[in-house]
């Protein structure tokens, strides 16, 4: 398992793309085909020659640049809204203003009536 963990990483952001979309193009094909179609598929593209395997792989959908891509588009309302982005420049700045009466004083600081005075 290690090995195959070490081989994964080495793998650049496109190859992984694609490992995994063959691998959902296969997991997709293994629904749809028993293991007897798909064992005279591979044996009738093994018997194909070089020329012809050619011709099919241009054929073939284009590789994907990038990350990996979703193996089924999401739709649009099940998507998360990002936030507008933070920062001084985005947001006006908070203003808050309190009428004069609801503002309040410190009581100045008084010696408790049962403190007791240290004796000299």
């Amino acid at each position: 398992m290690r090995s195959r963990m070490s081989e994964w990483v080495a793998l650049s952001p496109q190859q992984r793309a694609q490992a995994r979309l063959n691998f959902a193009k296969t997991k997709e094909l293994s629904r749809e085909l028993t293991a007897e179609e798909k064992k005279e598929r591979w044996e009738t593209y093994q018997a194909l020659s070089a020329e012809e395997k050619q011709k099919l792989a241009a054929k073939a959908s284009p590789k994907t640049p990038g990350a990996a891509t979703a193996v089924k588009p999401v739709a649009p309302q099940k998507l998360a809204v990002p936030p507008p982005p933070a920062g001084p420049a985005s947001r006006p700045a908070a203003k808050i203003s309190l009428p004069a009466a609801t503002l309040v004083q410190p009581a100045p600081a008084r010696a408790s009536e049962n403190s007791v005075e240290p004796k000299r």
